[in-house]
């Protein structure tokens, strides 16, 4: 902490030109702030973790030296949300399997889809993997009567070889096999692993994941040993317990400062500055050593160029017109929580914010053969002539129209506001610990900077309104190489409601032509309960193209049914 609390002594130095005291954006600059957001002492900046605190407190720091005025909370630069952080089991777990209690951890735990409440059950069916194919040409519960009773279900799916015709891939996941078991009316779900699979759990998230209405327990391969049951058809006769899951809240924060200008309009310039700490479920890296994933590309870069950029316009403010407000989020791995809540807990008027722009992973411009990828160009009328005519020496541009995507640009199209997002490109390094401040491109993240300089100073001459438009998803061509359709929806990752709250419709897809509504909460689709974001994944994987079915929404106080065709 001492290194860094130097380092940062050192950078408040003002870096200004002679010319008129107005700051230049430099690479020594840029380098030292990502050298301090990627040290060994912020652990990669977690969201609720010391680390994001501490580099909370340093933007705050170059905000404040800056001249930036405070815009969180109670006249402060920060604003607090609370998010789950995870979901650990309580003490009043237990699980008596014919007759024999077992040890929480070692022999059994709770699966955080779990309801909490006691169950006694003298049956339980085995309903092998908890299959059924769409066109159930495939029914693991064909012939069985579960209706209020406990199951068996094994983890995995059968043998390619013994079923060549059927794709097991979209049906094994444990979301899917519980949406099965919940959509048939199942009171209790036992998960258990082949004997010749891993029997390790994988890591799930918790900020998106609702609660069922029944009791879902693992039992681990080491309590069927110790009963001497077989591991792969073990005689369960009777079970009865207790699940007990605690959703363990957490806060995280995101860093606002206001360079004002003379109108009461305001144009957003944001970056996250979060990371994934030592790992978790997103980290793409293999090793068994514990490491810290710096995310000096993701988003150092784009962190950088936020506090370079907000330099330059508060040693530029008498010549604004428009206010610039620079967001830091936080979250943003977690599902984009920091710019969802502030969508939905401005600190400014939002029906007066003109554009927005995003910087995510900026870092690594020379080693993109495509350039810059500047995404966004749709979502406004008057960018098209901007963007066509746009320019710039030795620089590769590559326009892309969506305004939706991975990262915080979403949460403000998805209020109508125009958005630009700057990305230089995915790489071998994304989110592994391997993202280290020694691999940017220094000169790259400044060149980016002074071009969003540039676009954020030509629209800070536009007077008027823009135009919003809305743009065509771009996750589409993703989402189709695993799913036979779309709905055409951005879910709101931050509402905390028993199915998928609708943030966002895109234009001319299934979800529009059925008359569905930012702001409605999708319930059921078909047969299939929705009660979180992995239940409506799971449904729409059963759906191809040329179907048809009904969704059950809420609507305000209104509960209303819409037919969609998947087109």
């Amino acid at each position: 902490m001492h290194k860094l609390l130097l380092a940062l002594a050192i950078y408040l130095v003002p870096c200004l030109s002679t010319a008129a005291n107005q700051y230049v954006i430099s690479t020594d600059s840029i380098h030292r702030h990502i050298a301090i957001l990627a040290s060994d002492s912020l652990e990669g900046r977690e969201t609720g973790e010391p680390g994001e605190w501490k580099a909370a407190q340093y933007i705050t720091r170059v905000f404040g030296a800056a001249g930036l005025q405070p815009n969180g909370d109670n006249g402060t630069f920060l604003q607090a949300f609370e998010f789950i952080k995870r979901i650990d089991p309580g003490p009043k777990n237990r699980l008596v399997l014919n007759g024999q209690d077992l040890k929480i951890s070692e022999e059994f735990q709770p699966l955080p889809q779990s309801a909490n409440g006691p169950f006694s059950f003298d049956q339980v069916v085995d309903v092998n993997y908890g299959i059924v194919t769409e066109d159930s040409t495939y029914n693991d519960y064909a012939g069985k009567d579960i209706t209020g009773k406990a199951v068996l279900v094994r983890r995995f799916a059968p043998s390619a070889e013994s079923n060549p015709h059927v794709d097991f891939d979209k049906y094994s996941s444990l979301s899917d096999k519980i949406s099965s078991a919940v959509n048939r009316k199942a009171a209790a779900i036992l998960f258990l692993t082949p004997s010749d699979k891993d029997d390790t759990l994988p890591a799930t998230g918790a900020t998106h994941m609702a609660a069922k209405d029944i009791p879902i327990v693992f039992i681990r391969r080491a309590a069927l040993e110790r009963l001497g049951l077989n591991l792969d058809s073990p005689d369960i006769r009777s079970v009865s317990g207790e699940t007990e899951l605690i959703r363990v809240r957490d806060t995280g924060y995101n860093v606002l400062g206001l360079v004002r200008g003379r109108s009461d309009t305001t144009i957003v310039v944001g970056a996250h500055y979060d990371h994934l700490g030592w790992g978790g479920i997103n980290s793409r890296y293999q090793g068994t050593e514990k490491k810290i994933h710096y995310g000096a590309d993701d988003n150092g870069s784009g962190s950088a160029g936020l506090l370079e950029l907000s330099r330059y316009f508060a040693s530029r403010k008498e010549q604004l017109h428009h206010s610039v407000l620079f967001m830091a989020f936080s979250g943003e791995e977690e599902g984009i929580l920091g710019s969802s809540y502030f969508a939905k807990h401005p600190t400014i008027n939002v029906s007066r914010i003109l554009m927005m722009a995003n910087m995510d992973m900026i870092g690594r411009l020379r080693d993109q053969e495509s350039g810059l990828a500047i995404f966004g160009t749709g979502t406004a009328a008057e960018f098209k002539s901007y963007f066509d005519s746009l320019k710039v020496d030795s620089l590769k541009l590559t326009f892309r129209e969506p305004g939706t995507g991975p990262s915080d640009h979403t949460a403000f199209y998805n209020q109508g506001i125009p958005v630009l997002h700057f990305f230089t490109g995915a790489h071998e390094d994304y989110h592994r610990p391997e993202d280290v401040v020694e691999k940017i491109d220094l000169n790259g993240v400044a060149t980016v900077a002074n071009l969003v300089a540039d676009v954020v100073t030509h629209f800070d001459g536009q007077t008027a309104s823009l135009t919003f438009q809305k743009t065509k998803d771009p996750d589409e061509g993703k989402r189709r190489s695993s799913f036979s359709v779309t709905l055409g929806i951005m879910p709101d990752y931050v509402a905390e409601v028993k199915g998928v709250k609708v943030d966002g419709v895109s234009p001319d897809k299934p979800a529009e032509r059925a008359g569905i509504l930012k702001g409605d909460v999708i319930f059921r689709m078909g047969s299939f309960a929705i009660e979180d974001i992995y239940g409506y994944m799971s449904a729409l994987g059963k759906f191809k193209k040329g179907d048809s079915t009904v969704i059950s929404l809420e609507r305000g106080t209104d509960t209303l049914e819409v037919t969609v065709v998947f087109k």
